[in-house]
C-alpha cells in the first residue's frame, strides 16, 4: 500500500502574505486560512493544530 506523502508546510505563502500584513486581526486572519484551504493546505488549516503552527509561524516571522 502506498504511503501517503505529507503536503509541505506552506512556509512560501505565508511569507508573501507576511510582506503584506505587518499587522492583522481576525477577519484578515480568517480570509487566510481559507486562502490557504483553497490551495490545498488542508492538513494545516483543517485542524487546530495545525492552524496553531501557522499562527506561531507567523508570530516568530513577524517584521
Amino acid at each position: 500500500m502506498a504511503k501517503k506523502k505529507k503536503k509541505r508546510f506552506p512556509k512560501k505563502e505565508l511569507n508573501t502574505w507576511l510582506k503584506k500584513h505587518s499587522q492583522w486581526n481576525h477577519p484578515e486572519w480568517a480570509s487566510l486560512i481559507e486562502d490557504l484551504s483553497t490551495q490545498g493546505f488542508h492538513e494545516w488549516t483543517d485542524t487546530e493544530q495545525g492552524r496553531n503552527e501557522i499562527g506561531f509561524y507567523l508570530e516568530t516571522k513577524q517584521r
